[in-house]
Parts: structure tokens; C-alpha cells; sequence
């Protein structure tokens, strides 16, 4: 079967100034730690100073019971507006944030292309019935190709589906998530001294 490619993006309208906005996903600790959806394990910059194109971060993520390890290298930055991110993985994942202004403060973009793999469409909220198939299908799929192969690829795109639709749920409550956070007060006053402590983009997705 072909690669499936999935594609989502969510923005946000922030109340504060660009600056602080990009003060916060430039930095990735500060950033994934406001994902409701993820527990940061470890965040930690492959090289030192101000973020540049080049730059390399681990991430080590806990979302429900899966640990998640990878490495996400910054490939096109412009200061203030644009970080670009590609995880160096087997499979795509890619990262794109933009922070410009907007009416009252700054308008907030995020979008991300990543490669479906198996282990991606486990645990999403289906029936039980659908999750009964799916498991038949895998297992069918492996012993009887041929056999299941039509059936696989429909569940399979359903399936997708379903990823897509909760990629962008909590892509969309991430950025909301970072928000109020700015907007509470917290980062307006880092954003001067943000370039002083290693820092690139990234979630765990």
C-alpha cells in the first residue's frame, strides 16, 4: 500500500504581541508542556544558543500508555514569524508555526504533515465493533494478504479518517491551550529574554 499522508492545521487569535507569542513556540519545553494531550518526559537541545536553522531537539513523550522518542531538526527559520521542523524519522513528520500580527494581537498557525504508520490509528475513539474489525483486519492482513487486502485498505482509510479528525481536535485545544497562557501574563514578560536560552519547535507529533 502507498504512503497516507495526513495534513491538518489549526490557528488561533492570541491577545498579546507577536513576540511573546513566538517567544513561547520557540522554546519547546515551555510549548509541549502546555499539550493537554502529552506528558513531557525530556526536551532537551542537541546544540546551544539562540535557535537556528539547524538546530536539533530530543523529545521523549508519554501520551496515554505509548512513550514516543525522535528527534525534530529545524530547517527554515525567520525570527519572530516562522519556524519550520522535520523529525528524523523512517516515516514523514513535519512542523510548520507561524506568528503574525493580527487585529488586538497576533494570529498563531500551526500545521503538520506526518506519514501514517499502524501503531498511529491504535486507541482512537471508534465502536467496539470497529475496533473488533480493525484488530481481524491485522491479523488477516498479515496471514492472508490477498485475501484481506481490499477489505484492510477500507478499514485502514476509515481509520485515517478518524486520526485526522483527532490529530486536528487536539492540535486546535493545544493552541488554545498556549492562548491562555499567554494571555494570562506569564510570557509577555520572557519575550525579551527568550533568545537567551536554547530553544527550537516541536510537539510530539
Amino acid at each position: 500500500m502507498q504512503p497516507v499522508i495526513v495534513r491538518v492545521a489549526a490557528a488561533v487569535e492570541i491577545g498579546v504581541p507577536p513576540a511573546a507569542v513566538f517567544a513561547l513556540v520557540s522554546d519547546a519545553n515551555a510549548k509541549a508542556k502546555l499539550n493537554p494531550f502529552i506528558q513531557v518526559i525530556r526536551i532537551e537541545r542537541e546544540d546551544h544558543g539562540p535557535l537556528r536553522q539547524g538546530s536539533v531537539t530530543f523529545f521523549r513523550l508519554q501520551k496515554g500508555t505509548r512513550i514516543f522518542e525522535y528527534r525534530m531538526r529545524c530547517v527554515r527559520l525567520e525570527p519572530g514569524r516562522l519556524i519550520e521542523s522535520e523529525a528524523e524519522l523512517p516515516n514523514l513528520f513535519t512542523v510548520r508555526v507561524e506568528v503574525g500580527p493580527a487585529p488586538g494581537g497576533s494570529r498563531l498557525t500551526q500545521s503538520e504533515e506526518c506519514e501514517v504508520s499502524p501503531q498511529m490509528l491504535e486507541d482512537l475513539p471508534i465502536t467496539r465493533r470497529a475496533e473488533h474489525a480493525w484488530r481481524l483486519m491485522k491479523i488477516l492482513n498479515f496471514l492472508l494478504p490477498e485475501l484481506a487486502h481490499e477489505t484492510f485498505a477500507v478499514i485502514f482509510r476509515e481509520r485515517t479518517d478518524a486520526l485526522r479528525v483527532s490529530m486536528r481536535r487536539e492540535l486546535q485545544e493545544w493552541l488554545l491551550a498556549i492562548k491562555a497562557h499567554v494571555e494570562s501574563g506569564d510570557d509577555s514578560r520572557r519575550a525579551g529574554r527568550a533568545d537567551s536560552r536554547p530553544s527550537t519547535d516541536a510537539g510530539w507529533r
